[in-house]
């Protein structure tokens, strides 16, 4: 599968953003993400938000954390946020992402659903990578690291998935 993708080896880095706690179960994450992103919209939280980004770094990034309930892997988290180094105040979350290699799939806002499962479906069995997550097809996650998508000027946005080399 010819996907257009990047591998990029990065240090851990810290995000700021506003948190949504949901679940796998009936697709509720399905129906809930896209609520949080009309909420941030609805509430003018975007540009406040993006005012605490480090500089160049001015994009919104989504992230999946998985396994935040021991006893049920079906719940995660997802937060939308900006790379930052600032104090922030109690209504924002703050969330370490490790560091890690990631296969990276530059895509569009509009073919950033179809880009992600073509990149676990078709491009990973294929390439020389395997992901550190497992479970999407069930959505009881077994988690070695947040999915992530980013999102910058002008409608480009970008697929993250955490990878290893295959041995």
């Amino acid at each position: 599968m010819d996907l257009p993708f990047r591998i990029e080896n990065k240090n851990s880095f810290r995000v700021v953003g506003h948190l949504l706690k949901t679940t796998n179960q009936k697709g509720e994450g399905r129906k809930a993400i896209p609520l949080h992103w009309s909420k941030i919209q609805e509430e003018h939280l975007k540009e406040p938000l993006l005012k605490l980004a480090n500089p160049g770094l001015d994009g919104l990034w989504g992230i999946n954390i998985y396994n935040t309930d021991p006893l049920d892997s079906r719940k995660f988290e997802y937060v939308i946020a900006v790379v930052s180094n600032l104090e922030v105040s109690d209504e924002l979350s703050e969330y370490i992402v490790p560091a890690m290699t990631w296969a990276v799939f530059p895509c569009t806002r509009e073919t950033i659903g179809k880009t992600e499962a073509q990149a676990i479906t078709k491009w990973l069995p294929k390439s020389k990578y395997r992901p550190l997550n497992k479970g999407y097809i069930t959505g009881r996650m077994k988690s070695g690291a947040p999915d992530m998508e980013y999102y910058g000027k002008d409608g480009q946005a970008e697929v993250w998935i955490a990878v290893k080399e295959k041995r």
